[in-house]
């Protein structure tokens, strides 16, 4: 196939402005194994790209081809699709469309975990003990009231650690992880209680915060410190537990710094 240089261009150029992108419809979404595999290392959203490419081969090949076919209809070429997608290939673009995924995947559980030098509760302590229960309440009291704080221990099993938690995208929460390098705010009106991931049990999660809090990624000890999980990275995951959790609210302006 011969073509002007001119000719030539026109073809690249509309291949570069018409690449293909796969259609993903509602019925599509990320499943428990592929979020995990995003969450678990800082490529991993582009492995799993790559993951999806590999997987949908057969069916990238045939809307390149049904490309091929319509560029050559487009410029009223003598060449067969197979020919011209050999002779364009650097031309042909194709995006797995992992966006579209992501937007059918329902927002994660994120839980910020209120770590202390004490290991975490146990069934007789008090606020007035120096130990996990009080440390961490003299942190989070300036958010939270006294009597909330206890009602959510009371409520929760023993070896259960205190957290914040809200709903956010996976998107939305990869950034907020990647940037938690100093300190947190959580404002006014978020939820908050005692899980366990170990023993699989929690509180309630009814109260809610009455104040923004700025906590700091770590405190007084690199033991007093702020632990930024998604549910799903859990042994024991609040799903697992609760059935559901479809009670926690979705994100109402988390930051980091």
């Amino acid at each position: 196939m011969k073509l002007t240089k001119k000719k030539r261009e026109e073809i690249q150029k509309y291949l570069e402005n018409n690449p293909i992108k796969i259609y993903w419809d509602y019925n599509n979404s990320l499943s428990h194994k592929d979020i995990q595999k995003i969450l678990s290392s800082k490529d991993g959203l582009l492995d799993l790209e790559e993951e999806l490419y590999e997987m949908n081969i057969d069916y990238i090949y045939n809307l390149e081809y049904e490309l091929c076919k319509s560029v050559i209809e487009e410029f009223e070429l003598d060449i067969e699709p197979d020919e011209f997608r050999e002779e364009f290939i650097d031309y042909i673009f194709s995006d797995i469309n992992i966006e579209g995924l992501l937007n059918n995947t329902p927002d994660l559980t994120i839980l910020t975990k209120v770590h202390s030098n004490y290991d975490c509760t146990t069934s007789m302590q008090t606020l007035e003990d120096g130990d996990y229960l009080g440390s961490v309440y003299k942190r989070v009291k300036k958010a939270v009231t006294e009597q909330e704080y206890l009602n959510e221990f009371y409520n929760s099993y023993t070896a259960s650690i205190f957290c914040f938690a809200w709903k956010m995208p996976i998107e939305e929460y990869l950034k907020l992880k990647n940037s938690f390098n100093k300190s947190i705010i959580i404002p006014e009106n978020t939820q908050y209680g005692f899980f366990s991931s170990f023993n699989g049990s929690g509180s309630t999660f009814e109260a809610r915060t009455i104040k923004p809090i700025t906590l700091p990624k770590i405190d007084a000890t690199e033991y007093d410190c702020i632990d930024l999980i998604a549910d799903i990275e859990q042994s024991y995951t609040m799903a697992d537990v609760y059935g559901d959790t479809n009670f926690i609210d979705n994100d109402n302006g988390v930051t980091v710094k």
